[in-house]
């Protein structure tokens, strides 16, 4: 960095670490508009309280991009046990549930442990039919084979009647997450969330023979809904013509405040693109800042945004995604893709002396994924645990709070906005004031293979989420 840029970046930094304004925000999105879960008074709330944060600021081109996505509305869900006893099982819809007959409908539970491709190859014969209980519980591979939907769509492969989804950490907590790609459908089978302390009464049950249930869901499904992703730019001064496009979902699921997931993601990348305006003449390259919608109804906000700006593909040089920056302490990048990021952010970790390890994953889950797909080079940026003991500890964990009602502001830790701000900027100083590119794009053609041999494209055909020849 020359002498100019180094002051700049002291500013910055030193600006963000005495700011208190990504709390603040925080605060505001989770405590006044609520989980801002797509097709909610809060989102709309949250989208015009973003937007008008970026224009104070001093971005430039702001605006609340519309989208049309199928919008799916919680409504009831009632689960009694039958036989061998007879009690209520309390239960959360899964996002994008299809409802049951207005009457309900009466099955047997097949317990099918974790929901491992294995684990239902074992029973297969036996799923038609039933409601399958599947547990939250991480297993190896994590990513695209061992996503909930992923687990759904074994279920639904074999001809199940219904899924029920079981937290694996105690505390009456039930997890929701979408059943699968927002943009293209809903489930085809219901799905409903139970906690550790229900799922572990119906498995008891089984234990002693047969356990008959019946599931009550309702839902409300309205085609051609309107979402909104939220855009700000600060243009380059020399390469204008190549974005960089740094972006996170501001939506929560709708059980909870989501605020670390992703109300926090989305704060950092708002208080870095105000921190970094003051000195907007310095940045070579164009920075486009986006704040994605509907990304708990299966990566739908930044699929259909992507989709919308297809023209400008060849323009976009990289996409970080920000889900999970700012909500705990100790941040690190992931390189989906190409290879030759990884180096690129190693040597930026060293430069300004924040050791971080980069991991390489391919999970589908995330707002990265149709820039990936598109060979849009791509990496993320999230608080993750950098070292063996708090890591065996964060994956035994899975989600934590994540899903649950208890996804709230006390969960994060106001150091990790700062962190996460900080960090981000002093990465995207550099990046942006490149004057070489800064990665090549890779064909479809290329990822697809990659996919296939590392047999991904399996879970993500199982999941209804394969489609690389179009974008949504």
């Amino acid at each position: 960095m020359d002498a100019e840029l180094r002051k700049a970046e002291k500013a910055v930094v030193g600006d963000v670490w005495a700011s208190n304004e990504q709390f603040e925000n925080l605060v505001k999105m989770c405590d006044e508009f609520g989980s801002r879960f797509a097709g909610t008074e809060g989102e709309k709330k949250a989208v015009e309280f973003m937007a008008g944060r970026l224009k104070a600021y001093g971005l430039t081109n702001v605006a609340a991009e519309p989208f049309k996505y199928g919008g799916w509305f919680r409504r009831t869900a009632e689960m009694e046990m039958l036989e061998p006893l007879q009690c209520a099982l309390p239960c959360i819809s899964l996002a994008l549930s299809p409802s049951t007959p207005p009457e309900g409908m009466e099955a047997e539970v097949l317990n099918v442990g974790a929901g491992k491709k294995e684990e239902y190859e074992k029973v297969k014969e036996q799923v038609r039919g039933k409601l399958v209980l599947c547990s939250t519980e991480p297993f190896g591979g994590e990513g695209n084979w061992g996503h909930r939907r992923t687990r759904y769509g074994y279920a639904v492969l074999h001809g199940a009647a219904g899924f029920i989804f079981m937290q694996h950490l105690p505390g009456q907590l039930p997890q929701t997450g979408s059943l699968r790609p927002g943009y293209r459908m809903i489930g085809e089978i219901p799905g409903v969330g139970v906690s550790l302390e229900t799922g572990s009464m119906i498995q008891r049950q089984l234990k002693r023979g047969g356990v008959r249930v019946r599931l009550n869901v309702q839902n409300e499904v309205k085609q051609n809904w309107t979402a909104y992703n939220v855009v700000g730019e600060i243009r380059g001064s020399k390469y204008p013509d190549e974005l960089i496009l740094v972006g996170a979902h501001f939506d929560g699921h709708d059980i909870a405040q989501g605020a670390a997931d992703d109300a926090s993601g989305a704060v950092v990348v708002m208080d870095v693109a105000r921190a970094m305006v003051p000195f907007k003449d310095m940045v070579k390259r164009t920075v486009r800042f986006l704040l994605f919608g509907a990304e708990e109804l299966g990566v739908t906000g930044s699929t259909c945004y992507l989709d919308q700006h297809k023209a400008e593909l060849p323009k976009m040089t990289l996409m970080i995604n920000c889900d999970g920056a700012g909500r705990a302490l100790r941040h690190r990048f992931a390189v989906y893709g190409p290879s030759d990021l990884i180096p690129y952010f190693e040597a930026i970790s060293k430069e300004i002396n924040y050791p971080m390890t980069i991991p390489t994953p391919l999970g589908a889950a995330s707002d990265h994924w149709p820039f990936f797909m598109a060979g849009v080079p791509a990496v993320g940026f999230a608080a993750g645990p950098p070292d063996p003991v708090t890591g065996a500890i964060a994956a035994a964990l899975g989600r934590g709070f994540g899903h649950t009602s208890a996804d709230t502001v006390d969960k994060v830790d106001p150091r990790g906005l700062k962190e996460a701000s900080m960090v981000l900027a002093q990465f995207l100083l550099r990046i942006a004031n490149e004057d070489r590119p800064i990665a090549k794009h890779t064909p479809v053609q290329e990822i697809v293979k990659r996919l296939e041999e590392k047999g991904e494209a399996e879970a993500l055909r199982i999941q209804k989420k394969w489609h690389p020849a179009s974008i949504r």
